[in-house]
């Protein structure tokens, strides 16, 4: 634990417990979980390690209800002819964040299946968890769960629904690699996560600095370098976006060709390409890179991997 900072509390814990297992241990750990996600509270509770820390229903009802990005989905089906995930084989792996089972087991959403708000309400006066299904509402790497059973998708048939502004967000380390190798790639998770702000007018004036306590969903509030994504252009040239419960923006990308000669038979890659891409902007610099051109360069030391920023923090994203 680096030097002076706290120790993470109770109802952190749990919830990045329950995040490991719901977006990328479940299967490997046998936990039956379906196309959509979800798992069911008792089996979720009888996970090794929520067990051996002890935690109960109410804890759970607090991870959903109180989680600041709203990273979980409860439903409540109380009825006994409403379907449970069915449970899959563990799949041999190394990490808990490479899933490779092509099973694919699915639970289809009843017409009158409850809301979250519905299911926490239900809470109250149900504290069966077997009547409860939970899951992670956006950040998987289990490749049973589909974006198409989980996600809204975006479409240009229907404008009015389209997010203004998607934005990802990541750190001067990660800005080179993405730069050399044209474009955004899911790095383990099933898509590439974006944010719906702030708009790039806000950060070049200045005024988006987050406040204390501020979430914003999709990214994390320390975010150096921000990646601003013409949806329309993106969205007619194929390339899917989906939008999550708790209203972040994701999408695999399109496949690409990996051969140095760009014939047939290559490895296949998803990458959300640069060319979807409008403008690039450091929060201090400002624009970097603007419509497939370098704006101002940006420092070399910027390739050194393993540093956010000076005295920041290292690691994986929790978004």
């Amino acid at each position: 634990m680096p030097k002076g900072r706290p120790p993470a509390s109770r109802a952190v814990t749990v919830s990045k417990a329950l995040s490991l297992l719901l977006r990328h241990a479940a299967e490997k750990e046998g936990l039956p979980i379906d196309a959509q996600g979800y798992a069911n509270v008792s089996d979720v509770l009888a996970w090794r390690k929520l067990k051996s820390l002890k935690v109960t229903f109410p804890e759970i009802v607090d991870a959903v209800a109180n989680s600041d990005k709203k990273r979980f989905a409860l439903l409540y089906t109380p009825s006994t002819s409403q379907p449970t995930p069915t449970a899959t084989e563990p799949t041999p792996t190394t990490t808990s964040t490479d899933p490779t089972t092509e099973t694919e087991p699915e639970v289809k959403e009843s017409t009158d299946t409850t809301t979250t708000t519905t299911a926490l309400a239900a809470t109250t006066t149900d504290t069966n968890p077997t009547h409860y299904l939970i899951r992670a509402t956006q950040g998987h790497s289990i490749k049973t769960v589909e974006a198409a059973h989980l996600l809204e998708k975006l479409s240009l048939s229907d404008k009015d629904k389209l997010p203004r502004t998607v934005v990802h967000g990541t750190f001067h380390s990660a800005w080179p690699a993405i730069f050399s190798s044209g474009g955004l790639r899911c790095m383990g998770r099933n898509q590439v996560h974006f944010a719906t702000g702030p708009a790039v007018e806000d950060v070049l004036a200045g005024n988006a600095v987050a406040a204390p306590g501020q979430v914003i969903s999709g990214m994390r509030r320390d975010a150096q370098v921000l990646i601003y994504v013409d949806l329309e252009k993106a969205l007619n040239a194929g390339c899917p976006f989906w939008r999550s419960e708790n209203g972040v923006i994701l999408s695999e990308g399109i496949s690409i060709n990996q051969n140095e000669d760009g014939k047939e038979g290559g490895k296949e890659e998803k990458v959300v390409p640069l060319e979807f891409v409008d403008v690039v902007v450091e929060r201090k610099m400002g624009k970097i890179w603007e419509r497939g051109q370098v704006v101002q360069e940006w420092p070399s030391e910027w390739a050194q991997k393993g540093t956010r920023q000076k005295g920041g923090p290292t690691g994986r994203n929790r978004t």
